[in-house]
């Protein structure tokens, strides 16, 4: 099957084209209030998905609608699992007070299924899932309408959960082979198919630069002003014969110094293979131990046993001029992404934070990347020989997700972008050009190209302060929040606790 580049759409700022359907989404969660609602362009059969990165950088959530009447929930993204799932009215994190006090959570929003005309129960005790950090949510299946983005996906099934600890839903993209329900069902990107909403079981995602505020998920298209350069086709890589995750072949990586030296690991010096899974319900990246040790021995780190987390000196990011740099290199290093100093040296600790007696420096910053180790001293993993590369990667990258050809289309973010060029994508033989992308493949993603080079630069901005209102005696928590702009129905989350506890690699 080929992708084809059928159409091409210019969007600048304000400005729509007669097949872009505009609609109105509201700013955040429930209870954040950031003021006006703004206006986004839709192409038709192409939908896009603002989404919301507060400074922290932990976790993209989108705001859909479940039920009729419609409910509004807040789920997380995540490219690590392929189910659905959102939390029930009567999950026992959000009506046990005892299990908020143990977690500090409190649930964000709830389904009720009582409430919704078009629901339909599959069953009501057959959903349970482990995720990569030991969480375990448990519920039963169901089916209800439910709307992304404006686009709305008849019977869609997923899970309601009555047991988590966790205080929002998941929004599972990845390939059905990993679902965790006895019988393997059509989850959301192939209902987006199958009902006619996409002509391509593939959506892009841009998570944008940390320090700012918004990015972009597309299901059925590529915005190529959101990208550098020709996109890079890597194929997937199948466990059995099976594709059951966004997993690639991951060859090196290579560390640029301040002083602009530079030191080279490669993961043929591993006794095992360690492909790299793409997971946006990762916070952090996460490589092998011996390549951890190779960082720790160059960098000026440490480990904090009561954190659980490797500490990088903030001192890389005040320099006058930072060059700290982290190339990874793709499929025997003909791809590549590079990842800048301010996404994996992150000043997230809070001020209150003490580093232990020997640290060789007391200005600590939380290190992007970690060691795989943690997860066999967690109990989760046995053999961690893989390489995990979260949200600290996936801001440097923009990334195309292909489920029907099993490859991903990858090139170097165009942060910050302001304007948009939407390629739709469509089932199709033969070549399809443009005047700026010219698709020559005979299968798989076209051959398309971004933009030159980077087209902006980051200016920080003062934001307003956000007021969380709970739904536990409506207390009210303050977030200081800078650089916000428009939140288009995702948001994210800018607590350490979304920063050090999201690894949700389904097990």
């Amino acid at each position: 099957m080929q992708l084809v580049a059928a159409s091409v759409l210019a969007l600048a700022s304000g400005v729509f084209a007669q097949n872009v359907v505009q609609f109105n989404v509201s700013r955040g969660v429930p209870g954040v209030h950031l003021g006006s609602i703004p206006v986004l362009g839709k192409r038709a059969a192409t939908h896009s998905e603002r989404l919301i990165n507060f400074m922290a950088g932990g976790g993209y959530y989108a705001r859909v609608s479940l039920g009729t009447p419609p409910q509004v929930i807040t789920m997380l993204l995540d490219t690590g699992s392929s189910d659905a799932w959102v939390l029930s009215h009567k999950a026992d994190l959000c009506i046990d007070d005892d299990l908020q006090q143990e977690t500090q959570l409190i649930c964000v929003d709830t389904f009720n299924p009582s409430k919704s005309s078009t629901h339909k129960v599959i069953d009501p005790r057959g959903f349970q899932i482990k995720y990569l950090d030991g969480g375990i949510a448990s519920g039963g299946w169901m089916q209800d309408d439910f709307t992304i983005g404006g686009t709305t996906i008849k019977s869609l099934q997923l899970a309601y959960v009555t047991k988590a600890k966790r205080n929002t839903g998941i929004l599972g993209l990845g390939f059905a082979a990993s679902e965790k329900a006895a019988t393997k069902y059509p989850n959301i990107i192939d209902q987006l198919a199958n009902q006619n909403l996409i002509s391509s079981k593939a959506f892009s995602l841009y998570l944008n630069d940390r320090r700012t505020d918004a990015g972009s998920i597309l299901f059925g298209g590529i915005d190529t002003d959101k990208f550098i350069g020709p996109l890079q086709i890597i194929p997937l890589l199948a466990t059995n014969g099976t594709y059951t995750s966004f997993e690639i072949d991951f060859s090196s990586l290579a560390v640029t110094l301040p002083n602009s030296t530079t030191f080279d690991m490669k993961t043929s010096m591993l006794d095992h293979a360690a492909p790299a899974v793409l997971d946006s319900g990762t916070t952090l990246s996460y490589l092998p131990d011996d390549m951890v040790d190779i960082l720790i021995g160059n960098l000026d780190t440490f480990f904090d046993p009561e954190l659980d987390m490797l500490l990088i000196n903030c001192a890389y990011l005040t320099s006058s001029s930072p060059s700290l740099s982290f190339q990874f290199y793709f499929l025997n290093s003909t791809a590549s992404i590079r990842v800048p100093v301010w996404e994996m040296v992150l000043d997230v600790l809070s001020p209150s934070y003490v580093p232990p007696d020997d640290a060789p420096f007391k200005n600590a910053c939380l290190f992007g990347i970690q060691s795989t180790e943690i997860f066999e001293t967690t109990g989760t993993v046995k053999q961690p020989n893989f390489t995990l590369l979260g949200d600290t990667f996936l801001r440097s990258a923009y990334v195309v997700f292909d489920l029907g050809n099993y490859e991903v289309g990858m090139g170097q973010a165009n942060l910050n972008s302001t304007s948009s060029r939407i390629i739709e994508l469509t089932e199709g033989e033969g070549k399809n050009a443009t005047e700026t992308e010219t698709a020559t493949k005979t299968k798989g993603l076209p051959e398309v190209t971004g933009v030159l080079a980077q087209q902006t630069t980051f200016t920080p901005t003062t934001g307003p302060v956000m007021t969380l209102v709970t739904t536990k005696n409506n207390a009210a928590v303050k977030l200081g929040m800078t650089g916000v702009g428009e939140m288009m129905g995702v948001v994210g989350i800018t607590n350490l606790m979304a920063v050090l506890g999201g690894v949700f690699m389904a097990l």
